[in-house]
Order: structure tokens, then sequence, then C-alpha cells
């Protein structure tokens, strides 16, 4: 039973990424460079991970050469996703920043499954999980569209703007789902998750921080306003990277005593409630946004979609 409380807490660490990636952003006023620390703290953290587990850092030549190019891209795809969480977080709330990349994951599973793509074994679409993936849209559709004109306010006051955002994070899920079968290949190929997530943290640490570089970003300047929010008592704005990396950590744990659908469904719905939680209350100086009875259902019905595709189709 303990075991299968632990995906709960690792939905927890998603939620309070994204919010505290945020928070970060209002100190670089920019999402790259907060994206760029946030996994530079995390590859710190994975390289630590290993040595204590005294994996090999080292990566033979031929892996590079005997592999396709697109195995070494998860550094780059990770590093997108997680900027357009912590663009639209601020502009969309909690809640909305967990559901629509969620819905942006199962379309990436479906079609990663459906045509086996980046070595994956085939599981091809069934009226089962057809019928999971119509309550995943009328959930997200409930939560997002129903559940904002209940009173919730979105951050903005035009609506093609808003749905700009809403389907930048449907595409960021996407990239996001697709990173992750990349990835659960990387880990194949290298023999560990732990390296193959290093390499992806690291690939975007260096990516996020080139691209600082390029915009002509005053370094110096937005260290010293993140410096002078730690002073404050805001130090938790540097655990997002952390946050991410423990995600990893006891998902390579757990799958193997708990099965890999246990873990992805149970995390989903911890990242929903305390997505949920995080919105209530205004956690990490986030804008406040109440529940009403439309995102609860919408919630709900996602989550039920998402356990008929895991479990049952």
């Amino acid at each position: 039973m303990f075991l299968f409380l632990i995906p709960v807490l690792m939905g927890l660490t998603v939620a309070a990424q994204t919010a505290v990636n945020s928070r970060l952003g209002k100190y670089t006023q920019t999402p790259f460079m907060a994206s760029a620390i946030s996994f530079s703290v995390g590859s710190l953290f994975l390289l630590v991970m290993m040595l204590v587990t005294r994996t090999s850092i080292l990566i033979p030549l031929t892996t590079f050469t005997n592999n396709p190019w697109w195995l070494w891209i998860v550094g780059f795809t990770g590093a997108f996703g997680l900027t357009v969480n912590i663009l639209i977080f601020p502009r969309l709330g909690s809640v909305q920043t967990a559901v629509l990349p969620i819905f942006g994951q199962i379309i990436a599973g479906v079609l990663v499954d459906q045509f086996g793509l980046f070595y994956s074994p085939v599981s091809k679409i069934t009226l089962l999980k057809l019928l999971g993936l119509i309550l995943v849209l009328l959930g997200m559709l409930a939560a997002v569209v129903l559940g904002n004109k209940n009173g919730s306010k979105t951050g903005t006051n035009q609506n093609g703007t808003q749905i700009f955002w809403q389907l930048l994070g449907i595409f960021a899920g996407l990239v996001i789902g697709f990173q992750t079968a990349i990835n659960g290949r990387l880990g194949t190929v290298l023999h560990s998750p732990i390296k193959a997530t290093f390499v992806a943290f690291l690939i975007g640490a260096i990516v996020l921080t080139i691209v600082t570089l390029l915009l002509g970003t005053p370094m110096r300047t937005r260290f010293h306003a993140i410096n002078h929010g730690i002073k404050k008592g805001e130090w938790w704005i540097l655990i997002g990277g952390i946050c991410g990396s423990l995600y990893v950590f006891f998902a390579a744990w757990l799958v193997p005593l708990i099965g890999t659908g246990s873990v992805i469904v149970i995390a989903l719905f911890g990242q929903l409630f305390f997505s949920a939680i995080i919105d209530q209350l205004g956690m990490f100086y986030s804008v406040k946004r109440s529940l009403n009875l439309f995102k609860v259902i919408g919630l709900v019905v996602m989550l039920v979609g998402i356990i008929i595709i895991r479990f049952i189709a």
C-alpha cells in the first residue's frame, strides 16, 4: 500500500515544479533563464545520484554512431516543454497547466503505441481506448472551458490570446509525450534510466543557457534579483529541477515493482489533485483560482479516461 502512495507524491513534485519555476521566472524575467537554472540544478542533482549509485558517467562513442539521431533530442524537447509550462502557468493557472499538457501527452502516447514510434511496441487503438480518449477530451473541456465560464479568472481578458496559450499547452504535452518515449529508448540503450535522464537534463541546460546568452539577458542583474528573493525566504525557487529529478528517480524505481501503468495513472492523479490545491490556495505566490463544480467533474472524467486508456484498453 505504501508503494502506491509514492506516485501520488510524484504528482506533487510535477505540480510544484511548474509553480516554483514560474515564480523563478518572475526574478529572471525570462522563461529561458528560469528553465536553464532548473535544468542545471536537476543535472547536478542527478550527477550526485549517479555518483552515489556508482553509475558510470561515460558514454562509449559507438553509442552515438550506432543509434538514430533523434535519440539525442531529449534535452531539446524537455527544454521546450518546461519553458512552455513556465509561460502558461501565470496566464492559465495550475489546473490548466496540468490538464492541457496531460491531454497532449495522452495523444502522443496513443500515436506512439499505434505506429510503434521510437522503437516502442505497437499497440493498436481499440474501442475502449477511443472511449478513454473521448472521456479525457470531455474532461479537459469541462475543466478548461466550462470551469472558466463559472468565475475562474484566466489572467487575460482576450479570449483569442487565451486559446493560443491553451493550444500551446496541448502542443507542449504532445512534445513531452514523445520525449517520454525517446527517453525510455535512451534508457534502454544506456542501460540506466538515471543516466538517460542526466543526459536529457544536461543537454537541456546547455541549450537553454545558450539561448539565454544569445538573447542578451543581463545575467548578473537577474542572479542578483534571484539572490534577493532567496534572502527574502523564497529559497524554494531553486528546487524545481530537484522536483523533476525526483519524479524520474522514483519512476525508475517503482516501475519494476508496481508496473508502468500504475505509476503513470497514480502520478497523474496526484498531479491533478495537487494542481487544484495550488490553484485554490494560491501557493508559491500564484494567482488564486477557486475550484468549481465543472472543474471537479472535468478532473474526475479525465482521470476515468486515463484509467481506461492505461489499464483497461
